[in-house]
């Protein structure tokens, strides 16, 4: 049969493994159907950059993608979900945004018959703020080229990413037109940047499922296969008021404060001991973040409140309650105030996630890669991100993979590299083509 490439076992052996995809003689080899798709990715890439979508603003981004998406002939599923359809959900009792207004948008590719799922590829539509823009190069909307780079906020997390899905989707639209068993479908869900997992919640429950998923956050490039669980933290410090020129009559909120910041750095140093090979060259093994601290009261007085606000990110295995059970516990023997002067609460968590690198899933990325003669030396995403809620909820064997890098992300001058917008999408399609025709057993 034209178009379809040779079989390949479950459990490839490296020759399989290293069988390339073919194509009818007609048919161009995908990179050059990458590189005729420039002229239409790169314009969309800065038109999604250009709409601010921060958290809770997301809609104009999610229509404008299901506009193009609707256009390039792909079948759209779009859709809001209500509170009251995820109230009997645990995730639905953490802070979040309500989801009145921030619609999830599934695309779906054509297939040529219907496949155990295919792959799911996943990116968030909000961004962070960019509250100082008088501190960037250029407008952190305004999709700017300079050389290689586009910039904005967004660019490398994750609307990058979110290109490179969209790049892969439509290589494997003009390269195989009667489509690829089981498909290449991307879920575009709102909310990760304050809430992670609940925009994917709103997709699983929606009923959109998947044999293997991919999600698009900025992985310089290269394919991961686990990533970070963790959990928000809320530190509410108490103190009592007085006028400023008596405060030995008071307790200090915002001093107690400067003690916290002291232990949560021990306790990072103390938490970073693992064993997680995947982890190992990152040189914070369970980071603690604090970003926020905010001190209540009237001026000329004594704080008596002072609340400090972060995130404590885990590994893949580690045990969310016992893990928020010792951070409380850690530091509060270690601040040694009196009851009732520090309280903590957990506002927000997700799991992490772990794919072994033998899986076939890993093998199949691996050669993607080796196809183009890169060598592949397997790590986690050092972060949280939405690959927890499918692979944990529902056993979907899971990758997170993207252009970009996060020492980019959330901040100023934000940009994305556009050839590794474009790698990321070819080397994406050429695992779908493999992976889907391998889980059909078409030949």
């Amino acid at each position: 049969m034209s178009g379809v490439p040779l079989p390949i076992s479950d459990k490839p052996s490296a020759t399989a493994a290293g069988r390339s995809v073919s194509t009818d003689a007609s048919s161009p080899p995908l990179a050059q159907v990458a590189a005729k798709l420039r002229s239409t990715m790169i314009p969309l890439l800065g038109e999604l950059i250009r709409i601010p979508s921060t958290s809770g603003h997301e809609k104009p981004l999610v229509d404008h993608t299901a506009a193009w998406a609707s256009q390039q002939g792909f079948i759209c599923d779009l859709w809001e979900t209500s509170e009251q359809a995820i109230a009997a959900e645990p995730q639905a009792k953490l802070r979040h945004l309500p989801l009145n207004g921030r619609p999830t948008l599934v695309i779906k590719s054509p297939t040529s018959h219907p496949a155990d799922g295919g792959i799911m590829l996943n990116a968030h539509s909000d961004v962070v703020a960019a509250p100082q823009p008088e501190r960037w190069r250029f407008g952190p909307f305004s999709g700017h080229i300079e050389n290689t780079l586009m910039f904005g906020r967004g660019a490398c997390d994750t609307k990058g990413p979110l290109v490179s899905g969209l790049w892969a989707m439509a290589i494997i639209q003009q390269a195989f037109p009667n489509g690829i068993p089981g498909g290449l479908h991307l879920e575009l869900i709102p909310g990760e940047e304050d809430c992670v997992g609940l925009g994917t919640l709103t997709s699983v429950l929606r009923g959109h499922t998947a044999a293997a998923a991919i999600v698009l956050e900025p992985t310089e490039g290269l394919p991961r296969c686990a990533s970070r669980g963790g959990c928000r933290f809320t530190i509410t410090l108490t103190g009592q008021a007085v006028h400023g020129t008596v405060k030995w009559l008071g307790k200090d909120a915002i001093a107690l404060a400067r003690d916290v910041l002291e232990a949560l750095a021990a306790m990072e140093k103390a938490f970073s001991h693992h064993d997680e090979a995947l982890f190992s060259d990152y040189p914070i093994g369970r980071p603690i973040t604090v970003d926020n601290i905010a001190g209540q009261g009237w001026q000329g007085t004594l704080c008596d409140q002072c609340v400090i606000s972060g995130y404590f990110e885990l590994l893949p295995n580690d045990d969310l309650t016992q893990w928020k059970d010792a951070f409380t516990q850690e530091l509060l023997r270690r601040l040694q105030c009196h009851p009732g002067a520090a309280t903590i609460n957990f506002a927000e968590e997700y799991p992490g996630h772990r794919l072994e690198p033998t899986h076939p899933l890993c093998q199949y990325a691996h050669q993607a890669l080796a196809d183009e003669g890169e060598k592949l030396v397997w790590q986690g995403f050092n972060s949280g991100c939405e690959a927890g809620l499918r692979a944990v909820r529902m056993a979907t064997p899971t990758l997170v993979w993207g252009p970009g890098s996060l020492a980019q992300a959330h901040g100023i001058n934000e940009y994305v590299n556009l050839h590794e917008v474009e790698q990321v999408a070819l080397r994406v399609a050429r695992l779908a083509i493999h992976w889907n025709y391998q889980k059909s057993g078409q030949v």
